[in-house]
């Protein structure tokens, strides 16, 4: 009798351990420990004033409404902050966006910007390839001196009076350049002005320049960054003119040369920098580093 309640005592005590061992194994097999989503959601305003943490500055935010998109690269405005966006193939596919979430990973080189790295609707993310080629233009804090950059009513150049534009250049070799700001309503990008006839008859990529066109004068705009090429495009998109600051770098001695009045850009009478020009209340470095 003492072995059979022995036994009989033994039972529950067997019957809680299998129990626990089969607890344990199911919780194994079903992962046990829940994967974390590494994207953080918030909001746009919040990713751009940096008041939210990440590692690895992944977050997910609701698709924007993008005020202009080129290539892969696109800017969004939210009041008066702006932040650039890339994604493969974004000028084709921004549309399709709208109403999911977007994860992107917040980089900082050359300017703050957000890069597509997945789309989500409901329970279903779509990785988006994250292996191609952008540009984004690099945004600067102006210094006091930038501020203070005298204006110069550069519109006014003439071909007929190069004198006007030497008073821009610098006075000896080697001093630094004359800073002036200014507003210029036109500029184009066309085939170079002095390219041969062979070459005009079939421009390649690299034979193209911008020219800042004035009623009576045009300058070449010379060592201009990809991302300031970019921003270009957007004002010329949206009809604004460019506001900043210009160095005059060469000056057309040659009356022969600026008396030819090429198409679209007229008579091109030197070459020029942009150092910067604003948009909105931003300020874009125009020189390429």
């Amino acid at each position: 009798m003492s072995v059979k309640r022995s036994l009989r005592s033994r039972v529950p005590l067997l019957l809680l351990g299998v129990l626990a061992v089969l607890t344990v194994v199911s919780l194994a097999g079903c992962g046990g420990k829940k994967e974390i989503d590494p994207y953080v959601y918030a909001s746009l305003r919040a990713i751009t004033r940096g008041d939210t943490l990440s590692k690895g500055f992944l977050f997910e935010i609701d698709a924007p409404q993008f005020e202009y998109v080129k290539g892969n690269t696109g800017i969004v405005r939210d009041g008066n902050l702006l932040e650039f966006v890339v994604g493969k193939d974004l000028e084709q596919n921004h549309r399709v966006y709208a109403g999911a979430r977007l994860g992107v990973q917040k980089l900082f080189t050359p300017t703050s910007h957000l890069k597509l790295r997945r789309i989500k609707r409901g329970p279903e993310v779509s990785m988006l390839d994250s292996n191609f080629a952008y540009v984004v233009p690099r945004v600067i804090t102006l210094s006091e001196d930038d501020a203070r950059t005298p204006g110069a009513p550069l519109p006014e150049l003439d071909w007929k009076k190069i004198e006007d534009a030497k008073n821009y250049m610098p006075k000896e070799e080697g001093d630094q350049p004359i800073r002036v700001q200014s507003v210029v309503e036109r500029f184009v990008r066309v085939p170079r002005h002095d390219l041969t006839e062979a070459q005009k008859a079939n421009p390649g990529p690299s034979d193209y320049a911008w020219y800042a066109v004035f009623p009576n004068a045009a300058l070449e705009i010379v060592e201009l960054s990809p991302g300031a090429e970019w921003m270009f495009e957007l004002l010329r998109a949206q009809n604004k003119p460019m506001i900043g600051s210009f160095s005059l770098s060469e000056v057309v001695e040659n009356y022969a040369d600026r008396k030819t009045d090429h198409p679209i850009i007229g008579h091109v009478i030197g070459k020029m920098h942009v150092n910067w020009f604003k948009y909105a209340n931003t300020a874009v470095k125009g020189v390429a580093d």
